[in-house]
């Protein structure tokens, strides 16, 4: 978070470390009021020089930085995310019916499940079923909009689970309806499984998702485009599993755990390397 990076930043410029904060998706990305993000820009502005070097989880997220003079090109670097790899046997097979939905997300203002009801409710003729995995303040509201939909007995609502891998190996299609992401975990966790994903096209998803390839790209809050995305899903199975396919191979091509650790430690290296030839060595931990 940002008051995370501006703490662990200040101590390390107290400690003569020198230090690199990762952005999990900026507090001031589109989506996030006005107001909010204004105040988010300054805080991240007067951070940015404590640190030689600032890590971005999507390219979009570097730009964003950059379009709002958070720090110089230099300083940003763009990692994507990565995750270890996972069995045969937590592979999903979509083609499988009757369709299986599932998202991971919080209920939270972040994440749209609003848009993604009234999408699903034009589709009850249909045969498909939803699992929503996760918590959080707006699950209340969730329910009742469910209710008021007519949706009672296709959603099940799991809360916080810690078998999120068997979820996704059992379902046929992912989604990620949302306002504002940075570079979303839980779509490689989806992808990973071979799932075709369903998902908000905001911050850097599509550094990840190919529309119309892995799955499809939806424009945030649009109900309309998302119902018939989804109903194209819901009638092919030869769909879902070609796009599960190429998701999972562009998984392996682009987001693995040893791509972002080889990323991530050329930054640490180069930050290193220039700490010891300019500055002096580098402390030895105790």
């Amino acid at each position: 978070s940002s008051k995370a990076g501006l703490l662990g930043r200040l101590a390390g410029r107290s400690l003569g470390i020198p230090t690199l904060f990762t952005a999990h998706g900026w507090a001031f990305t589109d989506g996030v009021s006005p107001k909010e993000a204004a105040l988010y820009r300054l805080a991240e502005r007067a951070a940015a020089p404590l640190g030689p070097k600032i890590v971005t989880v999507s390219g979009y997220d570097r730009e964003l930085a950059l379009e709002h003079r958070v720090a110089p090109a230099a300083k940003l670097v763009a990692v994507h995310n990565g995750m270890p790899d996972v069995g045969v046997e937590l592979r999903a097979a979509p083609a499988r019916g009757p369709a299986k939905l599932v998202m991971v997300a919080r209920f939270q203002e972040q994440k749209d499940h609003d848009t993604l009801f009234r999408a699903l409710a034009p589709l009850r003729g249909r045969e498909w079923t939803l699992d929503l995995i996760g918590d959080g303040p707006l699950e209340d509201a969730a329910h009742a909009q469910v209710a008021q939909l007519g949706l009672e007995g296709r959603l099940r609502f799991l809360g916080a689970r810690s078998d999120v891998a068997e979820r996704l190996a059992d379902a046929s299609v992912f989604l990620l309806v949302s306002h504002w992401e940075g570079f979303p975990r839980s779509i490689l966790e989806a992808m990973r499984a071979g799932l075709p994903v369903v998902a908000s096209d905001v911050g850097g998803t599509r550094e990840a998702l190919m529309d119309g390839q892995t799955g499809f790209l939806v424009p945030r809050r649009d109900a309309g485009t998302l119902t018939d995305r989804l109903g194209q899903l819901l009638e092919h199975p030869d769909l879902r599993s070609r796009l599960g396919a190429a998701g999972r191979e562009r998984f392996q091509a682009n987001f693995t755990f040893g791509h972002m650790l080889r990323n991530t430690l050329a930054v640490y290296d180069e930050v290193l390397s220039r700490r010891t030839a300019g500055v002096g060595r580098v402390a030895e931990p105790n």
